[in-house]
């Protein structure tokens, strides 16, 4: 994983445990359970997207586990003033498709992510204040203070220890799931400090290195901070390129190698992403689909529901009558 769609919560009271799960049916609902000060998702694989979502709670501290059906881009900032761990937990064969397996990632607060994530991935995520996760180590470790933490960092394991860590939070979730309701506050400490340890486990038996940011991450930031300008306007690939200030082939480089995407259908999941979302939230104004699409910049209307149906596994007007019914 490591750029977890999160399941990083905030819990004040300090001396209680708490177990939520959530069932996913939508790219959105993804978003909608990240509580971060700014986050984007974007489905880029076609098909009705399915998953579950897993949040634990315990004496200040977040654990989350979760798996979704489809491919999705995940970009944002986990937490303003905590630390986030976040890794793979998927085994088997998804550990040959997926980039990045292996490798524990940990985000400082207020540290930007942005990864892309294949069909079928399965993440967990552990969100701690840098006090708890400095006392933990103690006075002779390289992260005993709490300034440690804000430095932004990746720690590249092996297969071996990041499996070990991650198996020994997976039972204790599913514990969560079953005795959760019977744990007072002592056992809430026992447990979050188990939490602790098998996450530093891991980054104690790491490799650490600083985030180099590449030429052609810097490119693709730049881009979605121009998105971000535009609000929920499309923008055409030639004001973007004549923004950046350069060619469409350096462009496409750059996204081929940071997200795996041309820059062309990066816009187009965007933009269908966005239409879902204004089908969603705007049935109060009577709003049309045909009104959407052409807002999101598709003229031609019976591409613009091929393109969607395939993407979300239902046609636009159905997003817009389900929500219509509800509201």
């Amino acid at each position: 994983m490591p750029g977890v769609v999160g399941i990083i919560g905030r819990n004040d009271d300090l001396s209680t445990i708490g177990c939520t799960e959530i069932a996913i049916n939508g790219f959105e609902q993804l978003q909608a359970a990240t509580p971060t000060s700014s986050s984007e998702i974007i489905q880029i694989q076609p098909g009705r997207m399915q998953g579950r979502l897993k949040h634990a709670s315990v004496a200040g501290l977040s654990l989350g586990f979760g798996a979704f059906s489809h491919g999705v881009i995940s970009r944002g900032v986990y937490s303003d003033d905590r630390v986030t761990i976040g890794f793979l937990t998927e085994t088997g064969r998804q550990r040959v498709r997926q980039r990045g397996i292996g490798i524990i990632r940990i985000w400082s607060p207020g540290v930007e992510h942005q990864s892309r994530y294949a069909a079928g991935v399965s993440f967990g995520a552990i969100s701690a204040s840098t006090g708890d996760m400095a006392r933990f180590f103690g006075p002779d470790s390289r992260f005993s203070e709490p300034t440690a933490w804000l430095r932004k960092s990746a720690f590249h394991t092996s297969p071996e220890t990041g499996d070990a860590s991650a198996g020994v939070l997976r039972r204790i979730m599913a514990g969560f799931d079953r005795h959760a309701r019977r744990l007072g506050p002592s056992e809430a400490e026992y447990w979050k400090r188990a939490i602790i340890e098998s996450a530093c486990y891991a980054i104690a038996n790491s490799e650490q290195s600083d985030v180099f940011v590449s030429s052609p991450q810097r490119l693709v930031r730049r881009t979605q901070e121009y998105l971000d300008g535009a609000g929920n306007a499309p923008v055409h690939i030639s004001e973007l390129l004549s923004h950046l200030r350069v060619s469409r082939r350096a462009l496409h480089r750059a996204f081929d190698e940071i997200l795996g995407i041309p820059p062309m259908r990066y816009l187009r999941q965007k933009r269908l992403c966005e239409a879902r979302l204004l089908l969603q939230h705007e049935v109060a104004t009577d709003v049309t689909v045909a009104e959407v699409a052409f807002r999101q910049g598709f003229a031609d209307f019976s591409r613009f529901s091929a393109y969607y149906r395939a993407l979300f596994g239902e046609n636009p007007s159905e997003t817009l009558n389900r929500h219509s019914i509800r509201s």
